[in-house]
């Protein structure tokens, strides 16, 4: 499944994403609730930040749906 896709599905079932991501040099695994997408970036409330961020599409590395629900922002 494409990456697109998994966030796209994590929408329509309120579910949570764990994912891989390429910042510069460095790769971090964050746990978004994705809320929409905006040209290239998917707009999300990043769980480790507890804020709003914009993620490029193309510096996801991977995802995955997780079993939680999204009971908070």
């Amino acid at each position: 499944m494409n990456i697109k896709k998994v966030f796209s599905l994590a929408m329509q079932k309120n579910c949570r994403v764990k994912m891989i991501y390429q910042k510069n040099e460095e790769v971090v695994e964050r746990i978004v609730s994705p809320r929409a997408f905006k040209a290239d970036l998917v707009i999300c409330y990043d769980h480790f930040r507890k804020a709003r961020r914009n993620y490029k599409l193309d510096n996801v590395l991977a995802a995955e749906l997780m079993d939680k629900k999204i009971n908070d922002y």
